[in-house]
């Protein structure tokens, strides 16, 4: 399986189009990994929001070699700092990581001691993320019907905040928002049910998971990277 620069691209567009608006478990037989239930959302089963690629790469590598762990895991396809594909159970789980466009970082101020791991929360930071980070993971399944799906959601995180769906009221998506605003900045993250056309009924094969904190982060970034393409281009031409 290959995952093309445009498919990512894609995945972050909607992000910012649609959502302008501790937890660990572990999958029993062939249902899906969901998270805790219990306040906001701060990453997926034992991924917390902005861990490392390597950190969680490695801590997939342990549980797969693990003796003790009943559960058949394994990865299928990698991208350093961008993608990790996971088969668990039977269930696919693509996380997916973000860093700072270089085009980005160079263009920024640069500091005495730069300090990449620090809170992108923070509005006047100048630092960058060198590294990929977690900010989103797709459950990707067989088609099952999008009530079926919907309902199982709505018991454990109550009605949806958002529908958005075609002319035929049968593809789109669903959308729950699980924040703490009490916050500064505030924490939690968003969930999106896909709803697809097939056999002329609602199914559903793919449902993500994404987080608030570095979503915002990647659209300040992406702003100030469109900025800097600009800047570079009106210099070429005057040159």
């Amino acid at each position: 399986m290959i995952f093309h620069r445009s498919i990512l691209a894609a995945q972050l567009l909607t992000l910012l189009i649609l959502l302008p608006l501790g937890m660990k478990s572990y999958a029993q037989g062939n249902e899906p990994i969901q998270p805790d239930a219990s306040g906001p959302l701060e990453g997926f089963a034992e991924a917390s929001w902005g861990m490392s690629y390597e950190l969680l790469r490695e801590k997939f590598l342990s549980l797969a070699t693990d003796p003790s762990v009943d559960e058949e895991i394994e990865i299928l396809y990698e991208k350093k700092d961008s993608l990790l594909l996971i088969k668990r159970n039977g269930i696919q789980y693509l996380y997916r990581f973000y860093k700072t466009p270089e085009i980005v970082k160079d263009a920024r101020p640069k500091t005495k001691s730069p300090n990449p791991e620090m809170d992108p929360a923070i509005e006047s930071q100048t630092e960058y993320r060198e590294n990929g980070i977690l900010f989103s993971v797709g459950v990707l399944f067989n088609f099952v019907e999008s009530e079926r799906i919907l309902e199982k959601l709505e018991m454990k995180y109550g009605k949806p905040k958002k529908q958005a769906l075609d002319d035929k009221k049968i593809g789109g998506a669903a959308v729950w928002e699980l924040v703490d605003r009490r916050e500064d900045p505030p924490r939690g993250g968003y969930i999106l049910m896909w709803r697809e056309p097939y056999k002329k009924n609602p199914y559903t094969r793919r449902v993500d998971y994404f987080s608030l904190t570095i979503r915002n982060m990647i659209a300040k970034e992406y702003k100030e990277f469109f900025s800097v393409q600009e800047t570079k281009t009106l210099r070429d031409l005057i040159r």
